[in-house]
C-alpha cells in the first residue's frame, strides 16, 4: 500500500501537522526502532535536528515499564508535537497513561502503541482526506443516538444506550491543535455506552494482548449484564488466553465494566482483512472496550487502571432502529 517513508510522512506532516517552529519529541523501542527513527527523519526535514529529540525507552528502564521514565517526563514541557511508538507489554499503561495526559498539556500527541512497520505501511498510507470525511459523516449520524445494536454471524449480539451528556469523539486523523490527541493509523469514532448488555464472540483483543495472540483462532466469548462482564460465562478453548484476560478484567473495581463503543471509520481498512493488531485492526470493525473510559475525552464518570478493546467482525450496525452497517460494510 505504500512504504515506511510514506506513512511517517502521512503521520508527521497530514496528521500532527508539524511544522514552523515545532518541537517533536519520539519515544520508541528497540523492536520498533525503525518506525522512530523513520518519524524522527521526517520531522527533521520540517523543523530541524534541533528541534527532534528521540527516546529508546530500554535505555532509560527496565521492560515492562512500571512508571514513565523520569528522564521523558522531564522532556515533555519542551515538546509541541509527541509521538508514543513503541510495542507494548503488561503493565505499561501506568506508563503510557501519563505520558498522554502529561503531553497533551502542552503538546498535541500521536500515539502509536503496537506500532509496526507494517502498519506503517498499510494504515497510516490511508488517504487521510478520506478518513476525515467519513469519520465526521459516521459521527454525525451516532452524536445523538439512544440505542445502538450490533449482529454478526459469529454470534454476538450486543445492545448499547447512551447518555446524551457524554460526548462521541471524531478520531479523524487531524491533531494539529495542542491538547488533542488519537491513535496513529487512525479512523473511529467512539464514546462510553451508559449500559451494554449481550453477547461477545471476539477473536482479537487490545493492550499487550494483541501483540502476544494476535487473531486467535479460538474465539473468546462472554456475556455482558448491565455493563459488567460476567466473569463465569467467559469461555475459550485456549486456557492460557481464558486466564489472562480474566486476572486483567479483576485489576480493579471498572476493569470489567463497557468503556468505549467505536465504529470504525477507515475506508482503506474497512475494506481489507484485519492484520491481527488492534492499534490497525479497530479503525476497520467495530469494536467494545472495557476498563477505562477516557473520562477527559468522553466525559464518563468512572475510572480504571485498564483498558482492553475487543473486535467484533462481519457486524451489522442499527442506530437507532436505522441499519448503517452490514456485514462489516457501511450502507450510508
Amino acid at each position: 500500500m505504500g512504504s515506511l517513508r510514506d506513512g511517517a510522512r502521512n503521520a508527521v506532516r497530514t496528521c500532527m501537522g508539524v511544522g514552523g517552529k515545532d518541537t517533536v519529541l519520539i519515544v520508541t523501542d528497540k523492536e520498533e526502532v525503525k518506525v522512530g527513527e523513520a518519524l524522527r527523519s521526517e520531522a527533521m526535514e520540517l523543523v530541524g535536528e534541533p528541534n527532534v529529540k528521540l527516546f529508546i525507552l530500554e535505555e532509560l528502564a527496565p521492560r515492562p515499564l512500571t512508571k514513565l521514565p523520569e528522564q521523558i517526563e522531564k522532556e515533555i514541557p519542551w515538546a509541541t508535537v509527541t509521538f508514543w511508538a513503541a510495542s507494548s507489554m503488561p503493565g505499561e499503561l501506568v506508563a503510557r497513561g501519563p505520558f498522554i495526559r502529561k503531553a497533551t498539556q502542552y503538546a498535541r500527541h500521536g500515539h502509536m502503541p503496537n506500532i509496526t512497520t507494517q502498519l506503517m505501511e498499510q494504515g497510516m498510507c490511508a488517504d487521510y482526506d478520506l478518513v476525515y470525511d467519513l469519520t465526521h459523516k459516521i459521527h454525525d449520524i451516532v452524536k445523538k443516538a439512544k440505542k445502538i445494536e450490533i449482529h454478526n454471524d459469529l454470534g454476538a449480539s450486543i445492545t448499547g444506550e447512551f447518555d446524551e451528556s457524554w460526548r462521541w469523539i471524531p478520531s479523524d486523523g487531524r491533531y494539529h491543535e495542542k491538547g488533542r490527541w488519537g491513535n496513529l493509523p487512525e479512523g473511529e469514532t467512539f464514546t462510553a455506552p451508559k449500559i451494554l448488555n449481550g453477547h461477545f464472540v471476539t477473536n482479537l483483543l487490545g493492550d499487550w494482548f494483541s501483540e502476544k495472540y494476535g487473531n486467535f483462532r479460538e474465539p473468546l466469548t462472554f456475556d455482558v449484564v448491565a455493563s459488567r462482564i460476567d466473569y463465569a460465562s467467559i469461555n475459550c478453548d485456549n486456557e492460557l488466553l481464558k486466564k489472562e484476560i480474566a486476572a486483567y478484567l479483576y485489576t480493579d473495581e471498572n476493569s470489567n465494566r463497557a468503556s468505549e463503543f467505536a465504529l470504525p471509520t477507515n475506508p482503506l481498512l474497512i475494506s481489507t482483512p484485519t492484520v491481527g493488531n488492534l492499534l490497525q485492526d479497530e479503525k476497520a470493525r467495530p469494536h467494545i472496550a472495557f476498563g477505562d473510559p477516557y473520562q477527559r475525552e468522553t466525559g464518563a464518570p468512572w475510572a480504571s487502571k485498564t483498558h482492553v478493546d475487543m473486535l467484533l467482525e462481519h457486524c451489522d450496525v442499527i442506530v437507532d432502529g436505522k441499519k448503517i452497517m452490514e456485514g462489516g460494510n457501511y450502507i450510508v
